[in-house]
């Protein structure tokens, strides 16, 4: 008889290639899906999508800053011409701005990811001077046509050179964020993926076992020529189909009467074999 789980096509059977792919399939699926539950996968995949985002924000926010380069330089630039040295010069206003709002981003970030908050008054007037430049001059050539003759105004113009600097504005707010939270959900995975520690467990005091002599420190002993006597003694009783009583030990042995009933009573117990010399 076939097994179920051959890898073999018999078409007799109605083992197709199809049939032999999804057997496959499953067995790859029933492996992934412990793998997907796992805390080292899951932060695993959370750190790459933790980068994909990460790219992302910085290459939309590289398109914003390069929009609103245009728009400073501009407002810099104003009517000069191409060859005047200000003209140039006016292109590289807005880098300078970007570059330091990059560096600033990137400090936020790494800070926030290690648990510790950004919240030094200047940092934030810094980023907010830097952000708030960059709108204005990219707002005020739009506007200019409001007043001064020779250029229609155009709304449109106004909207997007307003939007765009906003957009940036929040895009830098929102990425530290971004950064702290992806981070904290990667260590999160990274907890739970390691093992709990062992509860220490209390050594059991150790009850040394009694000496023989301890365990027979109850025991009496007598003297050679005694111990012979009562074992004597209680051979006789014994023999006469009785036990030793006190009488028997005293008449036999001169002891006081509580040593003659212990003797007796180590007699009974051990029948007979209670002595040691």
């Amino acid at each position: 008889m076939q097994d179920n789980d051959s890898d073999e096509i018999d078409v007799s059977a109605g083992v197709t290639k199809r049939v032999v792919d999804l057997r496959r399939k499953k067995a790859e699926s029933s492996q992934l899906r412990g793998l997907v539950d796992d805390p080292d996968m899951a932060a695993v995949r959370i750190e790459g999508q933790r980068r994909t985002i990460t790219r992302g924000m910085w290459f939309f926010l590289t398109l914003g800053l390069g929009f609103t380069t245009a728009g400073v330089q501009d407002f810099l630039a104003g009517h000069r011409l191409i060859t005047d040295p200000l003209w140039w010069a006016a292109w590289l206003a807005e880098p300078m701005l970007a570059g330091i709002l990059i560096m600033l981003l990137v400090f936020e970030s790494e800070v926030l990811s290690h648990g510790l908050a950004v919240d030094d008054v200047w940092v934030r007037r810094l980023k907010r001077t830097l952000l708030t430049s960059t709108l204005f001059m990219n707002v005020w050539p739009a506007l200019a046509p409001i007043w001064s003759a020779g250029k229609p105004f155009e709304f449109g113009n106004l909207a997007i050179h307003l939007i765009v600097p906003l957009v940036v504005f929040m895009v830098a707010e929102v990425m530290p964020v971004i950064q702290q939270r992806m981070n904290e959900a990667i260590l999160k995975a990274y907890r739970a993926a390691r093992p709990a520690p062992e509860a220490p467990t209390t050594p059991t005091a150790k009850v040394p076992a009694a000496s023989p002599a301890l365990a027979t420190s109850t025991r009496i002993r007598l003297p050679e020529s005694l111990l012979n006597a009562v074992k004597a003694k209680a051979a006789e009783a014994a023999a006469d189909g009785r036990e030793l009583t006190v009488a028997d030990v005293q008449a036999t042995v001169r002891v006081t009467s509580d040593m003659a009933e212990q003797i007796v009573k180590e007699v009974r117990t051990h029948n007979g074999h209670a002595f040691t010399s």
